[in-house]
C-alpha cells in the first residue's frame, strides 16, 4: 500500500507543472454560461486538449453549448468511474482584465478559479495520473457541461448528465472544495419561480378608483410565499428580484418577481409548486390577474449510505498519507451532483480544489489542494 501511495504521490508531482499551466489556459478564457459561441469554442479547444492527453473525447450535442464527454481507459472491464464538472462561470468574457490567472501567495486568483476551473484540471489529470501508475480496473469516464451556473436553461445537459451516470460505479463530482474541510454527500432541491401580475394602469390622482395596482397585488403575494419557508422541514421561498411600475403617479399595471425555492425532499418540489399556484390563483386587488412558470429546478441530491461509504474511503486515505479527514456536508447550494443522483449512484461531491469567494471577482483557489486531492482521489479509486 505504501509503495502505491508513493507511485501516486509521484505521478501527481510530475504533472505538476502541466496542470499549473492548463489551469492558467482554462482561466485566461473568459466565458460566462450566457456566451454560447465562447462557450462553444472553449469546450471545442478543451475537447482537443484531452485528445492530445491520449483520451478518447467526443462533444455531445444538448441544445445549447455541446458536452464534452471522454474516456480513459475506456477498455478496461470494470464499470466506469465518472469524473464531472463544469465549465462555465458567471463571468462573461471581459469581467476581468486580460490574462487574470495570477498565483499570489500560495492562491490561485480568477474567473472560476475555484468554481470550478481548478476540478476540470483535478479530472483530467486524475485520469492522466491512473493511466501513469498503471491502473486497469476501472474505466474513467470524464463528462464537463458548458452552463451549470444557469441550471442548464436552453440545453438538455441535466438529462444528459442523468442518463451518462447510468450504469457507472461512482461518480466524484468536482466543484468547489468547502474551506471548512468537509466534502459533499448532499444537497437541497432547487426551484426557480417566475410570477407575473398584470393590473390596470391610471393616473392616481384622477383614475385610482378605475385603476388595478399590480404591485399592492403582488405584495399580498409576496408575503404569502414568505409564509411557506419552513427552516425545521428544510424549506426556503425567498423572493429575491422584483420589478414594476413606470413613474411614481401612474398605478403600476404590471409587477414581476422571480423566486428561488430550496427543499431537503424531492416530493416537497411538487407539494411548493401546489401551494404557489394556489397563493397566485387568489385575487386581492380586483382587476388584476397572475401568471406563474416555473422555469427551471434541480433535484434533490440525498444522502445515501453509498455517499457516505465513499467519504470513509477518501478519509482512509487521508489518514494514510498524515492529512485530516475530511467532514461531511449537506449544503443549501445546487450541483450537478443533484441530477446524477438520479441514476442511483453513490456520489461524492466538492472534492475539487479548494478555494472561496465564488461568483465575487475576490475567488481564490489554495493552489495546494489542487496536488492534495488529485492524489486522495487516485489512492480511493485504486480501491474501488
Amino acid at each position: 500500500m505504501e509503495q502505491q501511495q508513493e507511485k501516486i504521490r509521484e505521478a501527481v508531482e510530475s504533472f505538476r507543472q502541466d496542470m499549473l499551466d492548463f489551469w492558467k489556459d482554462l482561466i485566461n478564457f473568459q466565458a460566462g454560461s450566457k456566451e454560447k459561441d465562447r462557450m462553444e469554442t472553449l469546450m471545442e479547444k478543451v475537447s482537443a486538449y484531452l485528445e492530445r492527453q491520449g483520451m478518447e473525447s467526443e462533444l455531445v450535442e444538448s441544445g445549447a453549448a455541446p458536452l464534452i464527454r471522454a474516456w480513459s481507459g475506456k477498455e478496461r472491464a470494470g464499470q466506469p468511474i465518472l469524473l464531472s464538472g463544469h465549465l462555465d462561470t458567471v463571468f462573461p468574457n471581459g469581467s476581468y482584465p486580460a490574462d487574470p490567472f495570477t498565483i499570489w501567495e500560495g492562491k490561485a486568483y480568477g474567473p472560476g478559479v475555484c468554481d470550478m476551473k481548478g476540478g476540470i484540471v483535478m479530472a483530467v489529470y486524475l485520469a492522466r495520473v491512473l493511466e501513469k501508475i498503471g491502473y486497469d480496473r476501472h474505466p474513467i469516464k470524464l463528462l464537463f457541461v458548458p452552463d451549470e451556473e444557469i441550471t442548464h436553461q436552453g440545453s438538455r445537459a441535466a438529462q444528459l448528465l442523468a442518463e451518462e451516470a447510468r450504469g457507472c460505479l461512482c461518480a466524484f463530482n468536482l466543484e468547489t472544495g468547502r474551506m471548512d474541510n468537509c466534502l459533499t454527500v448532499g444537497r437541497k432541491g432547487c426551484m426557480d419561480v417566475w410570477i407575473t401580475v398584470h393590473g390596470k394602469a391610471g393616473h392616481v390622482g384622477n383614475a385610482y378608483t378605475r385603476s388595478a395596482n399590480a404591485i399592492e397585488e403582488m405584495a399580498h403575494k409576496i408575503i404569502a410565499l414568505r409564509a411557506l419557508t419552513d427552516l425545521e422541514k428544510g424549506r426556503i421561498v425567498s423572493t429575491d428580484i422584483i420589478s414594476g411600475g413606470t413613474v411614481s403617479n401612474a398605478v403600476a399595471d404590471t409587477c414581476r418577481i422571480e423566486v428561488d425555492c430550496r427543499y431537503d425532499y424531492n416530493e416537497d418540489k411538487e407539494k411548493l409548486q401546489e401551494a404557489i399556484r394556489a397563493i397566485c390563483a387568489e385575487t386581492h386587488v380586483p382587476g388584476t390577474r397572475t401568471e406563474v412558470e416555473f422555469p427551471a429546478f434541480m433535484p434533490v441530491f440525498e444522502r445515501t449510505e453509498g455517499n457516505d461509504r465513499l467519504l470513509d474511503l477518501v478519509n482512509q486515505e487521508a489518514r494514510a498519507f498524515g492529512i485530516p479527514a475530511f467532514g461531511a456536508a449537506h449544503p443549501g447550494g445546487c450541483s450537478d451532483a443533484s441530477f446524477m443522483a438520479q441514476a442511483g449512484i453513490p456520489i461524492l461531491d466538492s472534492v475539487g480544489v479548494q478555494g472561496d469567494g465564488a461568483h465575487t471577482l475576490q475567488e481564490y483557489a489554495i493552489v495546494e489542494t489542487m496536488f492534495e486531492r488529485t492524489m486522495l482521489l487516485a489512492a480511493a479509486i485504486c480501491r474501488l
